[in-house]
Parts: structure tokens; C-alpha cells; sequence
């Protein structure tokens, strides 16, 4: 007998691996699709809401970055196991892929935050509605498991609810820094000049101090508004809840953009305009408007500037015009001339200006000022002097712009070369002061505290009212504000910098001999020089025809100019004629005299600096050249070896002249010969330091002429005469009414001046 049997092939089921490779696939191409969309009917155009949707991926989503690669993984485990038809494999992975979609969908979408009144929201998208879809299928073929499969069937769908519930976090907890003190955390995610909120929403910082683009509510309550640059004229404000950017209002604005000041019933309130000579204007923008217009480049009939219907004109003016916000809720104005201080409560229509003008002190007039709680004040005196004054007291405290160059930082402030491109007072009277030096506090015992952790190259500084400090920065050219909590308490417990070096210590200024007068002079007009001149923008001190004190305007074709010691200014230019001669020209008394270089221009000539005295004058005309004017018709010129310093040139009566040569002061005779007076050190000595060498003393600071026509000079601090080679007379100094950081001196007749910012201060012997 035979016996036969026969042989078939053991059959392999087909429509599971299909289905579960089919939604496996189709849960790959979810990751891809716009899975979030943020409708915005701010945008305009036939399309309403949709012309302004901005659609996400899973993957441009900053919480869904692990969740979204665990989902792609299982996927792929699910489509090979189906390619292989390895059931053992497939319905495992096929739950765990199921339970981590739905899970994570669902309560993503749960958790999408709520739209706004006026339709502002986010809504999920096609990606996330087939990966829910696919995963509700998966997860039911995965418990289609037999029992020897239904424990890792069970364990994966376990596995796959917890990573959907927890991997995406959308609701995440409300920023809240370490609590390391005096540490910088960053208080918003900027990147390059971009914010990017939680559900990844990114948007461009609008301004070019960050600072200007971020406010709160200016009453104090919570809320935080951001206004992002959204075109190159245009930018809309984006009010942020939970981390969640919403926008609210677009802007026309033109090439400046507004800095944002706060928000204050449902109306935003910025300063518009103020760039260069440029008109501005305080405006209160509702937020329930979808575009407003705030460029200030139109004017209604009666001559009041157009802005879009609705938006509130609080107050105008004319340019510059730069703002910051104080921690004692006030908002400062200034520029040109004038600096405004309004209590944030008193922005409303109707607001008068003139009835929040401030001077606190010398410089004061158009600079910055800043104001705490207790009283405390600080403000630019000029471009390098910042004074501060406490409560209680009647004499300002100078914090900058004395001390000499290459002085490291120091306990006592006034000692230290400090850049300051922002300062704040906070709420504790502390004094923060950042800049291309190490951000650094000066505590109310009046030492200089360095913020532990350090953040250089912060351009703006906002104390607010919390107590907390905010600094704007730009590392790496990118915009980034950080955030220090908790900065007014914690200032006194940071680290007092060093004493100062003994060169550099300014606590004990050196006592003069002569007692001046300090008054501050009233507004100076501005005059023509006779005759049809074409002027420029540039001034100079000086004396009219009835011996008024004015600003003389000096012609645009001026290449250098300096005052005569006497009220009479001096300039020089070009002569006529292809082969033209240099002219000098001496304006006295509302007059001009004219005297001609016999000498023609030399090629590529170029007045650098002028100093004069009386009828006297020499310029630098570029090549160690120097031409000697007077007195009378006489001119020569004369070869000095050696650098000269910027507006290191000084006419003295007696026709010498002194320059400040490679870090040398020196005597220079019409002849040409040269007495070296002293100096030679990059980082000298002051001059006050009769111990030591001569040629160790710094010829920082200003050189000029005195009212005794010999060689005087000020140091930002004192005012001190050259007797002779290694011979110093210091003449007077603070203690003797001699202004600090002052940014020139200007002498007429016995009676010096001294510009601080917008101010000039006279000093008169007693």
C-alpha cells in the first residue's frame, strides 16, 4: 500500500497586516499635515479668518517634540511588522501606536486654548484628525490580539495612554525662573529676534530695543502684550495667556515703529513716531479695532495728524523722542530739550504735557531720567556723566563719566570706566547700570554690586514694580530679554566689586584754590552768522553784537571752528578757484574778518580740529601739518611729528600752541619746536597726583585755553592749569563748584561754560 498525502501551504492572514501598514502610513503623513491652525481675523481680505491662518506640523510644535518622534517610531515598528505579517509584533505595536495617538491627541486638543471675543483662537487641524482616526483603528485592531498575546497587547496600550498623556504637555505651567539670586533667566524664548510661544507660534520683535516691544497692563495687573514686527511698515500686537500667542490689533506705522508703553482699558498705549526731527505722538489704540493707522504721515484739515477712527491722540510733540517705563508705574518721555514723567494712571484724552516736566538736575532737560518708589533718581547729565540723587539729600551724587581711562571696575562707581547705555532705579533705590561693562548695581550704601552670573552688552534696563528687573539684550545680534526676580531685594547680597586703584579713586577729589559760582543758563538762541551763509546743523558759544550769549550756526561748508576765548568764534574753509587757498574766517561781534592762506591746499586737504585765542587760530589740516593764523594777516604753516588726539589742539595767547601727541601733552612754537609738558602712559596717573612721575600722568579730558590765556584743562572733575613741564596747579574741583562730566568747556572772558547734555552750566569766580 502507498499511502499519499498532500501538500499545501500554510496560509498567512492578509487583511490585518494590510490595515495596520495602511494606518500605520496614515499615521506617518499626519506628522507631516498642518496639524494646528490659528485662525486670525485681524488678517484682511475676501477670505476674512482664513486669509490669516497660520497652519503648524506636528513637528514645528516645541511640546510635541517627543511625543511626535515616539508616534513615528511606533508607526514604522507597526509597518514592518506588517510588511513581515508577524502578528506577534503587529498587534503589540499596533496597540502601543493606537493608545499613544489617542491618548495624545486627545488631550492635546482638550487643552487647545479657548478663542478670543473676537475669534482669535487656534483649532486642530487635518494632521491631528487622522491620527486620532488611524489611532482609534490601531487600537481596536491591537485588542483584536489572541490570549497569549493580550498581556503585551495590554502592557503596550498601557505604555502608549501614559507617553499620549504626558509627552505633550500642552498646558504647560506659567514661566517661573529659578530662584538662584542674581542670576538672569529669560523671560521669553527669543531666538534671533524671534518669540516662539508653546504651541510654536514664532514672531519677530517689532522694535529695536526689545524692551519697547514687551508691556504689561499698566495698572499692574497680569497680562503681557507683545508687539512683533510683521512687515517691513506694519506690526501687530499679540497678547499673550499661558504662553499662547493670540494676535490682536495689525499697525501700519511706517519705517519707526512704535514702543509699545502698556495696555489700560482694552486699549493699547504707545509712543508713535519721534525718529530724528520727526513728529510723535502718545496714542491709545483700542483692541478692538483689526488695523489702525499710526504713521503720523497725514494731517486732517484742522491740522491735527490722522490716525485710524477710534484711536485716541493723548499728546504730540516734535522729534527725537525716546520713553522707558519706571518702577514707580510712571512713563518718561524725552528728547530735544525737554524730558516728561506721567504717572501711568494719567494716560488719558486731555492729557497736558507741560504739567509733567521734569529737571532734577544739571543735564536733566532732554536726557533720560529714571525715578523709584522711595524718591530715588537717577539721570544722563550728558553723554558719559550719570548723576544720582537720594532722598533726603541735596547735592547729586556723580556715578559716571569721571574717572580716567582703563579704570576697572570698582566699588566706588564714580572710579570705574563705566559705559552706561541703560540705567533704573527699582523699587528698593537700587541702581542698575548696564552696558559694554558687566551689568553691575549700586546699592543705596553706595557701593557698585556686580550682578553675579554677569550679562554684558545690555542695552536697555526696566525696573518694574514687582520688584523684578528685566534687561534687553542682543547676543549674537539676536534680541533676547532676560528677566531677574526678586533683583530689588536681593542687590545688597551680590558681590561689591574691588577698591578702587589708587590712580582712580575719585572719593577724596583734590581741593582747588579758587571758589566758583554754578548757574545753570537759561534757554541759548540759536543765530545766523552775517551775510548769506548756507548753515548746517553744527553750534558754537559765543557772543552776539549786543553781547547776548547765543549758539552761533556754522556754515555747512565749515572745516573746522573753535570759540576765541573772548565770545568770537573761528572757522575756516575752502577758498574759491580750482587751486583754492584755506580761509579763516573770525566772526566778533556780529562781524567777520577774513584772512587767507598764502599757501595753496594741498591734495585731499581736510580741516580736522581748530583752536583759537583771540585773534589767533591754528587748525590741523591733516599730515602733521598745522597752519598758524595771526595775529594780523600772518600765516604759516608748520611740520609736528606725532598723532594728534581729537580735539587734542589748543591756542594759547602767547602764539604757542599745545597738542595732546601719542598720549603726550606738548608745547608747539610757531617754529615748529616742541616742549614736552607731560605724560606718555596709555593708563596714566591723574594730573592731581603730584607723587607721582609726570610722565605717568593721563592727558585725558578737555585742553583749552583759560581766562588767564594759559594752558587749563578739565579732567571731568577738576580744573587744573600747566604751569610748566611736569607743573600743575589744580585750580578747583567738585567741592569748589566745578561741574562733572561735563561733554565740552567753552571760555569767554573770565566766565567758563560747560555743557551737560541740553544744559550749559556757568561758573564764575567768587
Amino acid at each position: 500500500m502507498t499511502s499519499s498525502t498532500e501538500s499545501r501551504p500554510v496560509s498567512r492572514p492578509v487583511v490585518a497586516p494590510v490595515l495596520a501598514g495602511s494606518l500605520a502610513a496614515i499615521l506617518l503623513l499626519s506628522t507631516v499635515l498642518p496639524w494646528r491652525e490659528l485662525l486670525d481675523p485681524v488678517a484682511l481680505g475676501p477670505a476674512g479668518a482664513e486669509a490669516g491662518m497660520i497652519r503648524v506640523q506636528l513637528w514645528e510644535i516645541p511640546y510635541a517634540e517627543t511625543w511626535a518622534a515616539l508616534l513615528a517610531l511606533t508607526a514604522v515598528a507597526v509597518l514592518g511588522a506588517s510588511i513581515a505579517r508577524y502578528l506577534p509584533v503587529l498587534r503589540p505595536a499596533s496597540a502601543l501606536a493606537g493608545a499613544l495617538a489617542v491618548a495624545g491627541v486627545l488631550s492635546a486638543l482638550v487643552q487647545l486654548p479657548d478663542q478670543l471675543s473676537d475669534g482669535v483662537g487656534y483649532r486642530p487641524g487635518i494632521g491631528a484628525w487622522l491620527a486620532l482616526a488611524s489611532g482609534v483603528v490601531l487600537l481596536g485592531l491591537g485588542a483584536q490580539a489572541r490570549r497569549r498575546e493580550l498581556l503585551a497587547v495590554l502592557l503596550a496600550g498601557a505604555v502608549g495612554v501614559t507617553a499620549g498623556v504626558l509627552a505633550p504637555a500642552t498646558a504647560a505651567p506659567e514661566y517661573k525662573p529659578l530662584a538662584f539670586a542674581g542670576i538672569p533667566h529669560r523671560l521669553l524664548d527669543l531666538q534671533g529676534g524671534q518669540l516662539v510661544d508653546r504651541l510654536g507660534m514664532r514672531v519677530a520683535i517689532g522694535t529695536s530695543d526689545p524692551l519697547d516691544s514687551i508691556a504689561g497692563r499698566l495698572d499692574g495687573g497680569p497680562g503681557q502684550w507683545l508687539l512683533g514686527r510683521t512687515g517691513s511698515e506694519g506690526s501687530t500686537l499679540f497678547e499673550y495667556r499661558d504662553g499662547v500667542a493670540f494676535p490682536r490689533v495689525t499697525l501700519s506705522h511706517g519705517v519707526t515703529p512704535p514702543a509699545l508703553l502698556g495696555v489700560e482699558d482694552d486699549k493699547m498705549v504707545m509712543l508713535a513716531g519721534g525718529a530724528g526731527s520727526r513728529p510723535w505722538a502718545i496714542l491709545a489704540v483700542p483692541l478692538t479695532l483689526v488695523a489702525a493707522d499710526v504713521s503720523l504721515s497725514h494731517k486732517n484739515p484742522d491740522n491735527t495728524y490722522y490716525v485710524t477712527p477710534d484711536v485716541d491722540v493723548l499728546a504730540t510733540g516734535q522729534g527725537p523722542a525716546l520713553t522707558h517705563r519706571n518702577a514707580d508705574r510712571s512713563i518718561v518721555i524725552w528728547g530735544g530739550t525737554t524730558t516728561w514723567q506721567i504717572p501711568a494712571d494719567r494716560l488719558r484724552p486731555g492729557l497736558d504735557l507741560s504739567a509733567y516736566v521734569v529737571d532734577p538736575g544739571p543735564g536733566a532737560p532732554g536726557n533720560a531720567v529714571s525715578t523709584g518708589p522711595d524718591g530715588t533718581t537717577a539721570w544722563r547729565t550728558s553723554w558719559t556723566g550719570l548723576a544720582l540723587l537720594r532722598p533726603g539729600s541735596s547735592m547729586a551724587q556723580q556715578l559716571t563719566g569721571v574717572a580716567p581711562a582703563a579704570c576697572s571696575l570698582s566699588r566706588d562707581a564714580a572710579s570705574s570706566s563705566l559705559t552706561v547705555e541703560a540705567f533704573a532705579v527699582d523699587v528698593r533705590g537700587n541702581v542698575w547700570l548696564g552696558g559694554g561693562s558687566p551689568t553691575a548695581v549700586v546699592t543705596p550704601d553706595g557701593v557698585l554690586r556686580l550682578l553675579p552670573g554677569g550679562a554684558a552688552g545690555v542695552d536697555s534696563i526696566e525696573a518694574r514694580p514687582d520688584g523684578s528687573v528685566l534687561l534687553g539684550t542682543s547676543p549674537g545680534g539676536g534680541d533676547q530679554v532676560l528677566e531677574i526676580t526678586g533683583a530689588a531685594d536681593a542687590a545688597e547680597s551680590y558681590p561689591a566689586a574691588p577698591e578702587p586703584d589708587a590712580r582712580c579713586d575719585r572719593r577724596t577729589p583734590a581741593r582747588g584754590s579758587t571758589a566758583y559760582k554754578a548757574t545753570v543758563v537759561p534757554v541759548v538762541p540759536a543765530v545766523d552768522p552775517p551775510g548769506k551763509v548756507a548753515t548746517g546743523t553744527a553750534t558754537q558759544l559765543g557772543l552776539d553784537g549786543h553781547g547776548r550769549l547765543v549758539q552761533v550756526r556754522l556754515p555747512i561748508a565749515a572745516h573746522a571752528w573753535a570759540p576765541d576765548g573772548l565770545g568770537g568764534v573761528w572757522w575756516t574753509t575752502s577758498g574759491p578757484g580750482k587751486a583754492s587757498n584755506e580761509i579763516g574766517v573770525h566772526l566778533v561781534g556780529g562781524s567777520t574778518k577774513v584772512v587767507r592762506d598764502p599757501a595753496p591746499e594741498l591734495p585731499n586737504q581736510r580741516g580736522e580740529f581748530a583752536a583759537a585765542a583771540g585773534d589767533r587760530l591754528v587748525t590741523a589740516i591733516g599730515g602733521n601739518l598745522y597752519n598758524f593764523y595771526g595775529p594780523g594777516e600772518q600765516v604759516s604753516r608748520v611740520k609736528v611729528a606725532g598723532g594728534l588726539r581729537p580735539d587734542g589742539l589748543v591756542q594759547l595767547s602767547s602764539g604757542d600752541a599745545a597738542m595732546v601727541l601719542d598720549e603726550r601733552l606738548v608745547l608747539v612754537s610757531r617754529s615748529g619746536r616742541t616742549t614736552a609738558l607731560f605724560g606718555g602712559a596709555t593708563t596714566g596717573w591723574p594730573i592731581s597726583s603730584t607723587s607721582v612721575a609726570p610722565s605717568q600722568w593721563t592727558t585725558d579730558g578737555n585742553w583749552f585755553a583759560g581766562p588767564d590765556g594759559k594752558l587749563w584743562g578739565y579732567d571731568g572733575s577738576h580744573l587744573v592749569r600747566v604751569d610748566g613741564p611736569g607743573r600743575i596747579t589744580t585750580i578747583a574741583g567738585p567741592a569748589q563748584g566745578v561741574p562733572q562730566a561735563a561733554d565740552e568747556v567753552t571760555v569767554i572772558g573770565r566766565s567758563l561754560f560747560f555743557a551737560l547734555g541740553n544744559d550749559i552750566a556757568r561758573l564764575d569766580p567768587r
